[in-house]
């Protein structure tokens, strides 16, 4: 069976200290070159490396899942502050701003198509996907690395009931 973990599906970076992490999950609007998740990479490193919560120090880390998603980990244990978070909202800001792409669009779905190849597509076509289709669980804020689904079949998530062309998470 293969497993739908992080563990499985994310290259990370840096590997994360802890198994058990808080995540953020920005789903790109198109799939990253080889040069662009190295620029990618610059701004996010800088990030982290940098990355404090009222002065103290956050172990964080970031990977991809695929070239189609960043992800970025702290651990659990770290305390995390609105401040803390929106250092994380910068760096993803950045890197829209430096490849012209869209992160923060919720309005992007990620499927798992193979164990190792991913598509993203629009929440507006959920209607087309088959209930058996993996999807990212794109609400999964904190997991184990080694244990958390983070994609489950289309009829076991929550995208299934959203009525249609809803825009619902554009204005995140």
């Amino acid at each position: 069976m293969v497993s739908h973990s992080l563990a499985h599906h994310v290259s990370w970076h840096k590997a994360p200290l802890e198994n058990n992490v808080r995540l953020w999950t920005y789903i790109s609007s198109r799939p990253l070159n080889e040069s662009e998740v190295n620029r990618a990479n610059v701004i996010l490193s800088s990030f982290v490396d940098d990355w404090t919560s009222h002065g103290d120090k956050i172990h964080g880390t970031f990977g991809w899942i695929g070239n189609h998603a960043v992800v970025i980990a702290s651990p659990i244990s770290e305390s995390l502050s609105g401040c803390g978070i929106d250092q994380n909202i910068s760096a993803i800001r950045a890197i829209e701003e430096e490849l012209g792409i869209k992160l923060l669009d919720r309005n992007l779905v990620l499927t798992l198509l193979t164990s190792s190849e991913y598509s993203t597509r629009s929440i507006d076509t959920i209607d087309t996907m088959t209930d058996e289709q993996l999807v990212f669980m794109w609400n999964t804020t904190k997991a184990d690395i080694e244990s958390t689904p983070i994609f489950v079949k289309l009829s076991e998530s929550g995208f299934k009931q959203l009525p249609k062309n809803t825009g619902l998470f554009s204005n995140l």
